[in-house]
């Protein structure tokens, strides 16, 4: 069970009432340091070492929670449940491998932060990560393969498993966590995400009337006086180093992007206004809260011959790869 491999990790399994905190690895193999240039690094510097013998992922079990029932999996099957839920099939092989250690590593860290009472984790994407059963897809090799070929990677910081967050694209790059949560995370910086233009939902524009921009503001914010036209709404933009609103003056209030994206709906905060005498048009790039791994910006990493050690050391700054032992294993 997976409270027993956080046991051997001699870290207790805490409540869900609990802060979440980062987890203690167990004796494991260093495979490459994390830095700023990783990108420019040579291949001997950054070569991931042989598996271990015995498959890590299929030693430790979790306990998930799907339609309020929990059923329990090995870490092997739950990684390529959520790969096939996460990430398009036909994504390049190095992609699905930078995913498959992303989505170990998240996993881990939220069963050990005991998040859910009944489970380790649930199949939720909003809560843990997207989850599909693997007989709703008739083909699934390059998720196994993935996940086999990754056995036991995780990503950690100071010998801490990181919260390795991930979205689908960041309309040409990353958000810093500070930007979108108000927490200085040091791994989780901003950094470029190119080759992101083909991803299906980098942008997306909407447009509002004017009653129905207030409709979605007002409510919410009624210090914004939204009173005459829309022209006359919007004051002073200040952009965050990713490239979303940190904060805008509208009506008078001082909102910040991520209040914007949740009040209007919108797909990310990298967003630009365009109002008119009788309405607002809102046109947003990128698709997700743009923090961590980008999975689109991922796959044209791949596809430019990327391998998925130096995507998640580019997405995850300061960072390095381990491979996590059973405790008693070398």
């Amino acid at each position: 069970m997976i409270r027993k491999f956080f046991a051997a990790l001699g870290c207790a399994v805490l409540g869900a009432a609990v802060m979440l905190l980062a987890l203690p690895l167990l004796p494991g193999q260093l495979l490459l340091h994390g830095r700023a240039e990783t990108l420019a690094a040579t291949e001997a510097e950054t070569a991931p070492a042989e598996p271990a013998d015995e498959p890590f992922d299929g030693a430790v079990t979790l306990r998930v929670l799907v339609d309020g029932a929990v059923c329990e999996q090995t870490l092997h099957d739950y990684l390529v449940c959520v790969l096939l839920a996460e990430v398009p099939s036909g994504f390049a092989a190095e992609a699905l491998k930078a995913q498959a250690c992303a989505a170990r590593t998240f996993a881990l860290r939220q069963a050990g932060a005991g998040k859910h009472a009944e489970a380790d984790v649930c199949a939720s994407a909003a809560c843990c990560q997207g989850w599909c059963a693997p007989e709703q897809w008739p083909e699934h090799a390059a998720a196994e393969a993935a996940v086999t070929e990754t056995d036991g990677l995780a990503v950690v910081y100071d010998g801490q498993l990181i919260d390795a967050t991930y979205f689908s694209c960041s309309g040409g790059r990353t958000e810093a966590a500070v930007a979108v949560w108000g927490g200085e995370i040091p791994y989780l910086q901003s950094v470029p995400s190119p080759g992101e233009e083909d991803a299906p939902r980098e942008t997306e524009t909407l447009t509002f009337t004017a009653e129905e921009f207030r409709d979605r503001i007002t409510p919410a914010r009624p210090d914004a006086d939204l009173s005459g036209t829309p022209e006359t709404w919007f004051g002073t933009v200040r952009y965050t180093e990713g490239g979303g609103i940190g904060t805008l003056e509208l009506g008078g209030a001082s909102f910040t992007g991520t209040e914007l994206r949740r009040l209007l709906g919108l797909r990310s905060t990298d967003i630009e206004f365009s109002p008119q005498e009788d309405g607002v048009t809102v046109t947003t790039h990128g698709f997700g809260h743009r923090v961590g791994l980008s999975q689109y910006g991922a796959e044209a990493m791949a596809r430019a011959g990327r391998r998925f050690d130096e995507i998640l050391l580019h997405y995850y700054q300061g960072t390095e790869i381990r491979r996590l032992t059973l405790d008693g294993e070398k």
